[in-house]
């Protein structure tokens, strides 16, 4: 059997923490996007609290535009090859949620991120974002873990 012209990631989600395990992730993903053509969004997930009934909608203007000039930086120096990257800042409770329900949004064929590879008590006291957007994100999520 041959496959020719198949497609199979056209649209990448990449999030990050701004971590240098995430920072491999991205140079993964960055190699994906190149090898398949694909589009790029660089995605920060904003970990806010809120009050019960309470929405989170906004932060601090200072810390927006530090996080979207962070985000750029790292787009032009490591998407610098690839033809269509965006950024985009999500504000959330929720690291997890926010990158699956971004991921759906967006119609994403692939989620590439890092995992901090925490085990044991930290693990189960803390959870791994990876591992839940794993089990609840609708599309194939690549998990690179760094020895960092």
């Amino acid at each position: 059997m041959v496959y020719r012209n198949v497609q199979l990631t056209q649209n990448i989600l990449a999030p990050t923490d701004f971590s240098r395990s995430s920072r491999l992730a991205l140079e993964a993903a960055a190699i994906l996007a190149s090898q398949n053509d694909a589009r790029v969004t660089l995605v920060h997930v904003h970990t806010a609290t809120r009050l019960p009934f309470q929405t989170v909608e906004s932060i601090p203007q200072e810390t927006e535009t530090k996080i979207h000039s962070e985000l750029r930086r790292w787009a032009d120096e490591l998407f610098a090859s690839i033809n269509e990257v965006k950024t985009a800042l999500v504000i959330s409770d929720n690291a997890a949620d926010g990158i699956v329900n971004y991921a759906a949004k967006e119609d994403v064929d692939m989620i590439v991120m890092s995992t901090h590879g925490r085990t044991g008590l930290a693990k189960m006291l803390i959870g791994g974002v990876a591992e839940q957007v794993v089990r609840h994100a609708k599309c194939p999520v690549l998990t690179l873990r760094s020895k960092l």
